[in-house]
């Protein structure tokens, strides 16, 4: 057996408490991103952990831990969607006035902003919006997003590169500063 072989992920020598506590905040953060209502992102962040504990045993340690939890949310996610027989929504995890200095006007600006850039992500071809959710509110890496999507990592990257090109557009063509 070669030295590649014999070795074991990390993750995989971690009981399932200690991963949950490392990936909860992850993951909700992501369906946080991926649903307009916490709620029920909350509710769906406990459906992942509970299929994942239903399934820890099947769970391999040849992959990241992360990869296999987040391809379970993004399931979640979709069972969600189709269930709900609505297109998906956008909700950008941006605390605004929580801890702030700003002034009440800025405050106003900063939520218009924050709305305009939510609607931009709405529009967003559904390709573009699971990358971007599972980059920035999943704090993913491409090979990972690669594993959960079933894409090669060179097609993860042109997609995040695509999206961002086009919210860029998007926003300076309605009037914001990029």
């Amino acid at each position: 057996m070669t030295p590649a072989t014999n070795q074991r992920h990390p993750d995989g020598d971690l009981p399932f408490e200690e991963l949950y506590d490392r990936y909860f905040e992850p993951v909700n953060r992501y369906l946080r991103y991926r649903v307009d209502n916490t709620w029920d992102a909350d509710d769906l962040t406990t459906a992942v952990f509970m299929k994942a504990l239903e399934n820890f045993s099947k769970y391999r340690a040849d992959g990241p831990f992360a990869a296999w939890i987040f391809r379970i949310a993004h399931n979640v996610y979709v069972d969600y969607i189709r269930g709900r027989r609505e297109y998906a929504t956008q909700d950008v995890m941006l605390e605004l006035a929580a801890g702030s200095d700003d002034s009440p006007e800025e405050a106003v600006l900063q939520g218009e902003e924050v709305k305009k850039l939510r609607q931009l992500l709405k529009d967003l071809a559904p390709d573009y919006r699971d990358v971007v959710a599972l980059r920035y509110a999943g704090d993913l890496r491409f090979a990972q997003i690669a594993e959960i999507l079933g894409k090669t990592e060179s097609a993860v990257r042109m997609l995040h590169h695509r999206a961002l090109k086009q919210l860029r557009q998007r926003y300076v063509r309605e009037g914001g500063s990029a």
